[in-house]
């Protein structure tokens, strides 16, 4: 059965970080618009949970990245003049690497590596030893064989909260919104496309984009499918003896590379009125999962074993009191860059997997560019720069 009526100019599949910018910045158009999501946003299901989310324009993974993290920034902005609610805390960032990284490893010397793109990029940023940043910040337990890029224009974005601002406003422009609906096929047919439901339904449109995160497998091109996987992550907020210490407006994001993969750290700041309780984590992408049987708990022995081995000797100030803990997913590609292009059969259908553990601080300007590119033939940002081509030649 399908669906009566004239077909959508625009569906969005996924309702997440950018399928939710999407669905937004088409609806401004006055372009008729639907979005489909299996759950209902923001969710705890996928990879826009945990509540904050790192920002910095010095993106020390590549400068394709700046454009669209710089874009993001105004987006945030402009809803949150439209709202009243502030979506993004320009608390300063730190990255922190060993002093001499092992030759030839770009991770490890990731805070050099961003201070050359903020240099190129005219980007206000510092390098600093490790006792002058534990002079600014006595709560971060630096030791002096680290060095420090430290970034004023970095922050953190509130991620479920922009997710619902996009969705909220793209409602009152008009758009229709389906949750708790699976889509299961997607064909191209003469000028059209249709979506297929899980209830059997079918949804005509002129245009889709997908952007479901770690069910991206599920309706990709097999080709796609090969460079792209999913990691279970593990989140905890601890409480702090004070924690208007860890306020953005005194205490910065961290993110933390030490010798190995394995020393990986990371810490956000605590915005008033969220979780209370100072949300850290670690990273891992060797073990690999499946977004439908993944296990979401975090078990006791786990919290205790992340805070007795790691959190308390980062950070100064942190008790063994875990307010919270969440698996969230990283749906990454193989060489850990964005993948965003269209069907190999159809420009109709434009595919988006933006995400392999750093995708959120681009996606409300990936989103704008995906409706722009879908709706108009065209986009102000290049979001070609993303295509498969790289990942297929590999």
């Amino acid at each position: 059965m399908t669906d009566a009526g004239s077909p959508y100019d625009l569906v969005v599949v996924g309702l997440g970080a950018v399928g939710s910018s999407a669905l937004f910045q088409a609806s401004k158009t006055g372009a008729r618009v639907l979005g489909i999501d299996r759950y209902d946003p923001p969710h705890d299901f996928g990879s826009t949970n945990a509540e904050t989310r790192i920002t910095r324009l010095a993106v020390g993974e590549g400068p394709r990245y700046l454009p669209f993290v710089a874009r993001s920034h105004q987006i945030w902005a402009e809803l949150a003049a439209e709202t009243g609610d502030k979506l993004y805390h320009q608390s300063g960032g730190c990255i922190i690497t060993p002093d001499t990284p092992a030759a030839g490893d770009r991770w490890n010397d990731f805070a050099r590596i961003s201070a050359s793109i903020a240099a190129d990029s005219g980007i206000d940023f510092e390098l600093l030893d490790a006792a002058t940043t534990r002079s600014r910040y006595p709560q971060i337990q630096t030791t002096d064989d680290q060095i420090v890029g430290f970034e004023p224009t970095g922050g953190v974005v509130m991620a479920e909260r922009a997710v619902d601002t996009h969705l909220r406003l793209a409602r009152g422009n008009g758009a229709e919104i389906r949750t708790h609906q699976t889509v299961t096929n997607i064909s191209v047919t003469n000028d059209l496309t249709t979506i297929r439901l899980q209830d059997g339904t079918n949804v005509v449109a002129e245009a889709v984009v997908v952007a479901a995160g770690p069910w991206f497998a599920d309706l990709a091109p097999p080709l796609d499918r090969e460079h792209t996987y999913v990691t279970r992550q593990t989140v905890y907020w601890f409480r702090p003896e004070d924690p208007e210490m860890f306020r953005p407006e005194c205490f910065p994001f961290i993110i933390w590379v030490g010798e190995t993969p394995d020393d990986y750290f990371s810490s956000f700041p605590m915005p008033h009125g969220g979780i209370p309780g100072m949300k850290v984590l670690t990273e891992q992408f060797v073990d690999r999962c499946d977004p439908r049987t993944v296990d979401r708990t975090v078990p006791v022995s786990e919290i205790n074993d992340f805070y007795h081995d790691i959190a308390r000797h980062r950070i100064d100030g942190l008790t063994s009191e875990c307010v919270k803990a969440v698996a969230c997913l990283y749906t990454m590609t193989t060489d850990e860059h964005f993948l965003i292009d269209a069907h190999p059969s159809s420009d109709r259908v434009l595919y988006a997997s933006p995400c392999s553990g750093h995708g959120f601080k681009h996606s409300a300007a990936i989103g704008e560019a995906m409706a722009q590119k879908m709706l108009h033939g065209t986009s102000t940002l290049d979001i070609e720069v993303f295509d498969r081509t790289r990942l297929v030649a590999t």
